[in-house]
């Protein structure tokens, strides 16, 4: 009995011994504070504005040799191939009416370096004279497009003509309207100045329909400008090309007026008198 209830203080002794022990607390250990360092904002390149040059409306014309097919008075033919040889020495860029109309600002960004040629009296209803033909071969040969004028009559039109046309408008040439009949404008305007804007409509219809272009450039009849230019400009022509005057002219305006060069007796002196007309 004795051992029994000395067991029973054993345990309850045991018992009061756990009870009043302390019960392990979790220590809390915090995580190392992260230093967060802000990341600057990527710098947007804002490119310089580009600048575009302004360029004065006010432009020098190229210059501009007038020709016509070869006669007893005067060897066109010869005289062109003389020509061509100087326009390659000096480095000169043949060019057209329609090329300036299609990229006005080239009279601004390549003066000085700009020439064009001109033959006059191209007969839509006739075949091409053979010295002309050489003439245009001759320039063909050597990549430099020329402006012809053409001159129509009637409604009929040479096949083989209208062929080597449209080939040459293929190859960069210009076509332009020297007027239906050839007459003189400037005359007409003192006595019929109705007849003027049929008279250039009636032409340029006739080389669209046979070509398949509508003219620009109107090569004026023995280069003699209208005092009122208002029927050439609701005829429809952007270029009107003379002979006197016309060595600047506006980019701006509606309808432009410049100036041709005729013949010297040689290439080398007309080649110095366009330098001293055209200061190019």
């Amino acid at each position: 009995m004795k051992s029994i209830f000395s067991l029973i203080l054993l345990i309850t002794f045991f018992v009061q011994a756990c009870s009043t022990a302390p019960i392990p607390t979790e220590t809390f250990i915090p995580s190392p504070t992260s230093t967060i360092t802000s990341i600057p904002p990527t710098s947007t390149f804002t490119p310089s504005p580009t600048i575009t040059p302004t360029l004065d409306p006010i432009r020098s014309t190229p210059p501009t040799i007038m020709l016509h097919r070869p006669n007893l008075q005067f060897d066109s033919l010869q005289f062109l191939k003389d020509l061509i040889v100087i326009l390659q020495q000096e480095n000169m860029k043949v060019i057209t009416y329609q090329d300036i109309y299609q990229n006005p600002a080239v009279t601004a960004t390549e003066k000085g370096n700009l020439f064009i040629i001109t033959i006059d009296d191209i007969y839509l209803r006739y075949p091409i004279d053979p010295k002309v033909l050489e003439m245009i071969q001759i320039l063909r040969e050597e990549n430099f497009p020329a402006v012809l004028g053409v001159i129509t009559e009637n409604d009929y039109a040479y096949p083989e003509t209208v062929s080597l046309l449209k080939e040459l408008v293929n190859e960069g040439w210009e076509i332009a309207t020297h007027t239906n009949n050839h007459d003189n404008l400037a005359d007409m305007q003192k006595t019929a100045p109705r007849a003027i804007r049929p008279e250039i409509i009636l032409s340029m219809d006739r080389i669209e329909y046979a070509i398949g272009i509508r003219p620009v450039t109107l090569i004026l009849p023995y280069g003699q400008m209208v005092d009122d230019a208002e029927p050439l400009k609701q005829a429809g022509v952007y270029w009107v090309i003379g002979i006197n005057g016309g060595i600047t002219y506006n980019s701006q305006k509606e309808i432009i007026y410049v100036g041709r060069e005729s013949p010297a007796k040689t290439a080398e002196q007309t080649f110095k008198n366009m330098k001293a007309r055209f200061g190019f």
